[in-house]
C-alpha cells in the first residue's frame, strides 16, 4: 500500500535521515522514538505536506512525485499543531477539505463533529479555540473523503480523555483495507489503537 524509495531530508545541511526504503501493508501503525529524530518530519514528506531532498514515496502505485493531487486527494495527515489561519473557522475547514479532494461534508462527518463535541464551535475561529478544540478539528477534516491512509502526529496531544477513546474506535474501525501511521509516546493510545509498534531506528534501518 505504502512504498518508500532512497527518502532523504537535512536542514541546515544536517541530515535527518538518507536513502530511508520500505513498505508497509493496510493496518495501523505507531512509530516511536526520542524526540528530535525525525519522527514529524517523516510524516510530513510520507503525507507531501514537507519536500523529501531525494527519493520517491508510492500510495497503492500512485507517486507521489509524478501525481502529488492525486496522492493528496488519496491521503490525509494531521500535524502535532495546528498550521490553519487563525481567521478560519472549524466550518471554513471542513469546507476547504472537502473541496481539495473533490467530496462534501457528508452526513458521517457531521455526525463525526458532534461525537467529537464541535457543534458549538463551528464558526469559531481558530484564534478562539482552545488547541485540544483545533485537534479535534483536523482529525475530522482526516476523516473528509474515505483516505486510503492516514498520517497522524502526536494525534492524542490536548485530547480529553472522551475524544481519545472516540480518536482510538475511529482508527481501529477504519484499519481494514487502510493504512493509519501515526507518531507518539503515548503507550496507552498505542494499546488502545491495537497499533504495531515501528521503533524509527528500525525505519531508518530500511526494515519492515
Amino acid at each position: 500500500m505504502l512504498r518508500c524509495e532512497g527518502i532523504s531530508k537535512s536542514y541546515g545541511g544536517r541530515p535527518v535521515f538518507q536513502a530511508v526504503s520500505y513498505s508497509l501493508d493496510s493496518g495501523v501503525y505507531a512509530i516511536q522514538g526520542p524526540n528530535g529524530i525525525g519522527k514529524s518530519t517523516l510524516l510530513g514528506i510520507l503525507s507531501g505536506a514537507i519536500e523529501a531532498d531525494a527519493g520517491e514515496v508510492w500510495l497503492n502505485d500512485l507517486s507521489l512525485n509524478r501525481s502529488p493531487l492525486s496522492v493528496r486527494q488519496r491521503l490525509s495527515y494531521v500535524p502535532d499543531e495546528s498550521p490553519i489561519y487563525p481567521f478560519m473557522t472549524g466550518l471554513d475547514l471542513l469546507d476547504f477539505v472537502a473541496m481539495s479532494k473533490k467530496t462534501t461534508v457528508d452526513q458521517n462527518i457531521k455526525q463525526l463533529v458532534e461525537r467529537f463535541g464541535l457543534n458549538a464551535y463551528l464558526h469559531t475561529r481558530f484564534a478562539a479555540m482552545s488547541l485540544g478544540t483545533q485537534k479535534k478539528f483536523m482529525l475530522c477534516a482526516a476523516w473528509i473523503g474515505e483516505p486510503q491512509a492516514i498520517f497522524l502526529d502526536e494525534p492524542s496531544n490536548g485530547l480529553d480523555i472522551d475524544a481519545r477513546e472516540l480518536l482510538a474506535h475511529l482508527i481501529r474501525e477504519y484499519r481494514q483495507h487502510r493504512l493509519i501511521i501515526f507518531s507518539t509516546h503515548d503507550a496507552d493510545f498505542v494499546a488502545a489503537c491495537n497499533a504495531k509498534v515501528l521503533h524509527i531506528d528500525q525505519l531508518f534501518a530500511g526494515t519492515k
